[in-house]
């Protein structure tokens, strides 16, 4: 790891600076390097690195309309080669939520994720950000289920293939669909939190580069793996602009996490991140 934030500090100019205070935190699909008020995001991956300009895109776009995301400040390393690609975008204040205990802090996440959702939904309606996202197609968990017996299934027991395909031909029958805008990863260290007397205040919402136009039924999955199915019920209720409930799909949804998890980690050779996805499977 300091091998590594040594690497990319020389990349954007702060080696051998003294009181920069950076640290790295690594994700599957990205590293950050985390330095005053600036984070500098780093594809660790082909894809993720040919995604990233449309990902700036994205977030300038997204910026506009009033979203707590990181505003990308400077873009002329997008073209690199890994390692050296990165974005440099502003550093949102917050930590990630801890699961709230009092009435009054779960009435605070709960309002503010349902109107986060309801914004998504509207703004996959605006023509200017639905052109910077992908539709999902309606074979979606379909190709996905192929993917998985193609690449996932040599590396399960027998047991695990079963439980894998009751998950997927569960998940065939969710409608992929639809008109909001999804992030996709809507929870854990993607949701950036202050508190301020106890009652919790969304500050900023990250790693966008697997956003597209579809069902919203995901991102409440991920919601609840981050704070539980309780309070995503709650959100769920909340929401203004869907009438329709979409815990039933979330919960399907979110029994397929395991595999979205170790799918692309087999395909990037990411050991730690495969092993932890299939550890029921195998």
């Amino acid at each position: 790891m300091d091998e590594r934030l040594a690497g990319y500090l020389q990349v954007v100019g702060l080696a051998g600076h003294r009181g920069h205070g950076a640290r790295l935190v690594a994700g599957q699909f990205h590293d950050v390097v985390l330095a005053g008020e600036t984070a500098y995001r780093f594809p660790r991956d082909e894809q993720s690195r040919r995604r990233l300009a449309g990902t700036v895109t994205l977030l300038e776009a997204l910026s506009r309309t009033g979203v707590p995301v990181p505003v990308p400040v400077a873009g002329g390393h997008i073209d690199a080669p890994l390692g050296r690609c990165h974005v440099t975008l502003t550093r949102l204040p917050g930590d990630p939520l801890r699961v709230p205990d009092s009435p009054r802090a779960k009435d605070a996440v709960v309002g503010q994720l349902a109107e986060l959702l309801d914004r998504l939904a509207l703004l996959g309606r605006d023509p200017a950000i639905r052109q910077l996202v992908p539709r999902v197609g309606e074979d979606h968990w379909l190709a996905f289920a192929g993917r998985v017996r193609h690449v996932l299934f040599p590396m399960m027991s027998g047991r695990g293939r079963l439980r894998a395909e009751a998950e997927l031909a569960a998940v065939a029958a969710v409608t992929s669909t639809g008109d909001a805008l999804v992030h996709t990863d809507l929870g854990g260290a993607n949701l950036l939190w202050t508190t301020a007397g106890g009652v919790p205040r969304l500050t900023g919402v990250l790693d966008w580069d697997e956003s597209c136009a579809g069902n919203q039924a995901n991102d409440l999955a991920s919601v609840a793996a981050t704070i539980g199915w309780p309070l995503a019920e709650r959100i769920d209720g909340r929401r203004r602009v869907s009438a329709r409930s979409a815990v039933a799909d979330a919960r399907i949804i979110a029994g397929t996490f395991a595999l979205q998890q170790a799918l692309p980690a087999a395909l990037n050779e990411d050991r730690a991140s495969l092993d932890d996805g299939l550890r029921e499977y195998r």
